[in-house]
Formats: structure tokens, sequence, C-alpha cells
């Protein structure tokens, strides 16, 4: 019963939180509701990176044993989140530099999107079922995707950038072309619906 209580319990803390009980008390309840939670999001940004399954599984797996063993270094003034998806973000890099296939786009196109255009993509989005977005996705350069994939789950600007190692300027201009790109990919699968 005691168990259940301190479960519960967990499940209200919030990620930060979690990782400040694992950090102090070595606390593996705390490490398994961390990653309940942030797991599944984690695979989407590391899958976007990579597109292979099987590696994304090993590389979230290897990012979350990481961070456990770093635990001690943890400061809860910092996000985990943005501590694990640079982590994670790391790994999938020296994999790919591994296997030579890393581009990165460059960033020096700069694109702004209206305002209306952008509710236009939210309806557009809201439309269209999620494998065709999940496909529309996976098409885009890599820094695109992840800074996308990172902006859907609620990463702020400045969370993005840090993971991501950019300006705030180079992630707003990378979300911008996502967002163009992804509303002109799924337009066209519109049409020819």
């Amino acid at each position: 019963m005691k168990n259940f209580i301190w479960s519960n319990s967990l499940s209200k803390l919030g990620s930060s939180d979690l990782m400040e009980v694992v950090a102090k008390n070595d606390d593996h309840q705390a490490f398994e509701a961390l990653y309940q939670r942030l797991s599944s999001k984690l695979y989407q940004f590391v899958y976007y990176i990579l597109l292979d399954e099987q590696k994304a599984q090993e590389i979230v797996h290897d990012a979350f044993l990481t961070l456990y063993d770093k635990r001690k270094m943890y400061r809860k003034e910092y996000q985990v989140s943005t501590w694990l998806w640079t982590i994670a973000r790391n790994k999938s890099y020296d994999y790919l530099k591994k296997i030579k296939e890393q581009s990165i786009p460059d960033e020096s196109v700069i694109v702004n999107i209206e305002d209306d255009q952008l509710s236009a993509l939210e309806k557009l989005i809201d439309e269209v079922n999620s494998e065709v977005i999940i496909e529309a996705i996976s098409i885009l350069p890599s820094m695109q995707r992840q800074a996308i994939t990172l902006w859907m789950h609620d990463c702020s600007g400045d969370e993005i950038a840090e993971i991501l190692g950019k300006s705030r300027q180079a992630i707003k201009n990378l979300i911008n072309r996502a967002k163009l790109r992804l509303k002109e990919t799924l337009e066209n699968k519109m049409e020819s619906l």
C-alpha cells in the first residue's frame, strides 16, 4: 500500500521534480515515472533524426541510462527534458557520424510565415490524419524535423535552441521553414485525396 501511495504521488510531480528525487535519493520508482512520462516523446524526436525505429529505441534507452548515470550532476534550475533531449541528440549525431550519413542543412535562408498562414496550417493539420503528418515530417531536412518535433512537444524556442545548439533566430527560421514545407506537403496530399 505504501508503494502505491508513493507511486501515485510521483505521478503528480513535474519532470524536473522527479529528476531531483532521482538525483537526491537514487529513487528507481521516480526514474521509472520519468521514463514513462518522457520516453515516447523522446523516441519521436530521435526517430525523426535517424528514421530508424530500432536504432531510435536503442538511443532512447542509452540516453536514459546516461541520464541516470549522471543523476548526481542534476541541478533543479535546469529542465531535465532539455538535458535529456541534448543527450539523445548528441548520441544520435554520434551514430550518424559513425555511419557517415549526417547532413546538416544551411540555415542562411530566412522564411517568415504570416500569422494567417500559421492558423491555416494548424487547421490543415487538424484535418489530416497523423500518418500523413508523420510521413510529411519524415521528409523534412534533419534540423527542421528536430526543431518542429520539439516545437510540437511544447518546448520553448530557448529550449529548442539549447538542445539543437543554434541561436534563437536560427530556431525560429527552422520552425518557420518546416511549417511552410509541411503546409505545402499536406496541401498537396489533401489535393490528391
